[in-house]
């Protein structure tokens, strides 16, 4: 077991905030007063929280947590901004986003089990043998890829926006726009992340990113560009379910896509010369 200080008890008691859990089912019904008036702010609270006990602990959990917090206040400022049809469902969406983050975070603290995409990019964390590129990216492709649609899924459900008798086709053309929307939002912010990590972290692991592949270069055009498309059907499939046995054959595929991705995040390969992909190797090596 993990040996983790970050479970937040109360919060999971208040339940801030559900969406479908790594077992494929919710993790109950949200008062929807206390949804609707959430803050973002509070959110990034919750992380700065986090990130103060992973910074106190050397836990390199901090990395990809620093990207998703930056990916937060994007959200944050552009439900501000004329970007959305829906913003009550937009931000409805990025609260129970973040909670699937949250939920896998409490489970790896408590037992060390979690879906697999996540359990590689924390297992990964335990690791100062691999690039700052690479943890950023596992944590990327878990939320992505696994978390992304479960949370959309869920959004959907709560807000009845399948519905059998309403028009269920524009009211999907609706929420896909917004959700094509938040893709558009989160690669803006991709493109900045890789300067912000190289701020926070040392000259050495600047050095050795700098050999390897640009965070922007792989997210945006791979992990993002999987959101636009499969991800959106695989959100209302899962959203479209009759039971609990079919939710999770739709979450298990989920999971599955998304640890074959993690298993292909080697930045090794991306290295342009024999030289820089040498000093990554020894580098690793410990040498």
């Amino acid at each position: 077991m993990p040996d983790c200080a970050c479970v937040d008890p109360a919060a999971t008691a208040a339940g801030t905030c559900v969406a479908y859990r790594s077992d494929g089912e919710t993790t109950g019904a949200m008062h929807m007063g206390d949804r609707t008036t959430a803050r973002l702010d509070e959110l990034v609270g919750r992380m700065d929280e986090r990130l103060e006990q992973h910074h106190a602990d050397d836990d390199l959990r901090r990395i990809f947590l620093t990207v998703y917090r930056s990916m937060t206040q994007s959200m944050q400022a552009s439900l501000d901004d004329d970007l959305f049809l829906d913003r009550d469902w937009t931000r409805d969406l990025t609260l129970r986003f973040a909670e699937t983050y949250f939920d896998a975070d409490d489970a790896w603290c408590r037992d060390g089990r979690c879906a697999t995409p996540w359990e590689v990019a924390f297992r990964t964390a335990t690791s100062n043998r691999h690039l700052v590129v690479e943890h950023a990216l596992l944590g990327i492709n878990a939320h992505i890829v696994y978390d992304l649609p479960r949370a959309v899924a869920a959004t959907l459900v709560a807000h009845g926006d399948l519905a059998e008798d309403g028009d269920t086709a524009v009211v999907l053309a609706r929420r896909r726009f917004d959700y094509d929307a938040v893709n558009h939002v989160l690669a803006r912010t991709v493109d900045r992340v890789q300067d912000l990590l190289a701020d926070q972290f040392s000259p050495t692991v600047r050095i050795l990113d700098a050999f390897a592949f640009r965070l922007d270069e792989y997210a945006a055009e791979a992990l993002l560009r999987y959101a636009r498309t499969q991800g959106w059907h695989a959100a209302v499939a899962l959203a479209s379910c009759r039971d609990a046995d079919e939710r999770e054959v739709a979450r298990a595929h989920l999971e599955r896509l998304a640890a074959d991705y993690a298993a292909r995040i080697d930045v090794e390969q991306f290295v342009p010369t024999r030289t820089g992909r040498r000093l990554v190797r020894r580098w690793r090596e410990g040498g």
